[in-house]
């Protein structure tokens, strides 16, 4: 019989091996998100529902001429199959994101309709520049059209049910000014004292004014609410009354002479979306966080495995099993491999179960 010291590490090897691992997955079984399970078939359904000929056309045309047809094939195979696997674990990490956010839509009591699938859908096809570019853009991310109707736009339609229920009745002040920016002070004061003798704003903002953006448009801005300007900028806005002209204001970009047109009070149904980010983003992103803290993600370790970090929750590649530690250092008692003196055959393994099993 083998020396015991060397069962007993085995038997360590296999129980470390078995605690890493965790509990198995359910056949067929992707990843387990709580108590939601996403199939393996439905992420290897949207990898191969994929064009990646061009790809695999690419990865040969860049080996070296010199290699033989049974090399090449295999180094293809190889190379290849490194691209299928990362899209199918970015493809997981969409499917998992999309559980969290229904978890917490679920905690919010929060559930979308069709017509705010078609709106979330109409958004993102704007912030890429229109249906068009559709076809393009989920070619070069790595997508299908299926995983962008089914995933994508559900969770966007969620995240934006979750911003309007975390509003409520929310109203928010805006204001709008129009400025003139000038260079230095003397100009600016000169401009003051044009002003109080009648002058009219627009015009002098369309012939002074040094703000490309706004000097056509005799200085308007839009309206805006607290914080949205430089702070010098932002403190005058918010403490003069409409008509008032206020100034010269110092900022970063020059001397400012300013006026507020309009002050408006908007209710949670009326806010611009940008706005109703910056009022309930910072509450959103916390529940966010909070969930992936509480929740147990398994994934099969042919995908990857989940990071919890809450700074970028994500699918990882999985360290490779076996890889090479780092040297011990000088006088470090023998690890495990040293012990065992490699990996165990066949018959060995079935030795240890064996003696596992009868409690030896």
């Amino acid at each position: 019989m083998r020396p015991r010291v060397r069962t007993l590490a085995a038997a360590l090897a296999a129980a470390l091996l078995l605690a890493a691992c965790g509990p198995a997955l359910p056949a067929g079984t992707a990843a387990v998100v709580g108590d939601s399970r996403i199939p393996r078939a439905e992420v290897e359904r949207a990898v191969a529902n994929l064009d990646l000929s061009a790809d695999r056309e690419a990865i040969a045309d860049s080996l070296p001429a010199d290699l033989s047809p049974a090399q090449r094939r295999a180094q293809t195979d190889e190379q290849f199959a490194e691209i299928v696997q990362d899209l199918q674990r970015r493809t997981l990490d969409l499917y998992i994101r999309l559980e969290i956010v229904r978890m917490v839509a679920a905690e919010e009591g929060v559930e979308v309709a069709d017509a705010d699938r078609a709106e979330a859908r109409q958004a993102l096809i704007d912030s890429i520049g229109g249906e068009d570019e559709l076809d393009g853009v989920l070619t070069q991310s790595g997508f299908t059209e299926e995983l962008f109707e089914e995933v994508i736009v559900e969770q966007e339609a969620l995240i934006g049910a979750l911003r309007t229920a975390l509003l409520g009745d929310a109203t928010l002040e805006v204001r709008e000014p129009r400025h003139i920016l000038v260079e230095d002070e003397a100009e600016a004061l000169e401009i003051v004292e044009l002003l109080a003798g009648g002058e009219d704003f627009a015009a002098l903002a369309e012939e002074r004014s040094v703000d490309p953006g706004s000097a056509a448009e005799g200085g308007a801005l839009e309206a805006a609410p607290r914080g949205a300007w430089l702070q010098e900028f932002d403190d005058a806005v918010w403490t003069a009354e409409i008509g008032e002209t206020v100034g010269p204001v110092q900022t970063q970009a020059g001397f400012h002479i300013i006026e507020v047109v309009d002050i408006q009070t908007l209710d949670a149904d009326e806010l611009p979306e940008e706005q109703v980010q910056q009022l309930v983003g910072g509450e959103l992103d916390a529940r966010f966080v909070a969930v992936v803290a509480d929740t147990e993600v398994r994934v099969d370790p042919a995908f990857g495995e989940w990071s919890q970090d809450p700074n970028d929750p994500s699918l990882r590649p999985l360290q490779p099993v076996g890889a090479a530690p780092d040297a011990p250092a000088p006088g470090a008692e023998p690890g495990l491999d040293e012990l065992e003196g490699g990996e165990l055959t066949e018959e060995e393994l079935a030795e240890l179960l064996e003696e596992l099993e009868s409690g030896q």
